[in-house]
């Protein structure tokens, strides 16, 4: 891109924002609550770790990944859960752009925007055939172990984030991005 059409790029989006750039990132909540949900939301994220960096990942990263080539936050919910989960950079000050939430809990006590859009976790197969996937084996040589229904689960909804993000290039227009990862709820293929 000549530097004239990418000054015209910046100027528009610093003109549309009010004089703010527009950062090319998003923060991401992963709700879990109940009975182990410390340690499944450590497992939820692995999973989801794993997919942020399959595709745009590179080293040097400041972010916890990217998704549809944007960069990607994760923020454990609710707050003060994640703390200790091993492997995120993302700053848990900051509100999620979006949630999914996994569980049957409906997330009304955390510290979100009204506007901010909560989504379910997509349909994972309800039967085994992800634990001999190339996902299991990637899994199992990051983290040493073999995944969990949790972290396939994590690794899901990244892949069904990816899969909205990237033909918009973010979370705007919010009904496309919505439309798109609602068309991907009853499952997707790895």
């Amino acid at each position: 891109m000549d530097m004239i059409r990418r000054a015209l790029i910046i100027t528009a989006l610093w003109a549309g924002t009010g004089g703010a750039v527009l950062a090319h990132e998003f923060t991401v909540g992963l709700y879990l609550e109940g009975p182990g949900s410390k340690a499944r939301l450590a497992e939820i994220v692995a999973g989801f770790l794993l997919a942020a960096d399959e595709r745009d990942g590179h080293a040097g990263e400041t972010s916890d990944g990217h998704l549809g080539g944007v960069d990607v936050q994760i923020l454990p919910l609710p707050r003060g859960v994640g703390e200790d989960i091993a492997g995120l950079y993302g700053n848990p000050a900051q509100s999620p752009d979006v949630v999914i939430r996994f569980g049957s809990t409906r997330p009304s006590d955390i510290d979100i925007p009204p506007t901010t859009p909560v989504f379910e976790a997509g349909t994972l197969d309800p039967g085994q055939d992800w634990q001999q996937s190339d996902f299991a084996a990637r899994y199992a040589a990051t983290y040493g172990t073999s995944p969990t229904r949790d972290a396939a689960q994590g690794y899901n909804e990244a892949r069904r984030l990816d899969m909205a993000i990237r033909p918009l290039d973010g979370l705007t227009p919010g009904p496309a991005f919505e439309a798109a990862i609602l068309a991907t709820a009853g499952g997707l293929e790895w």
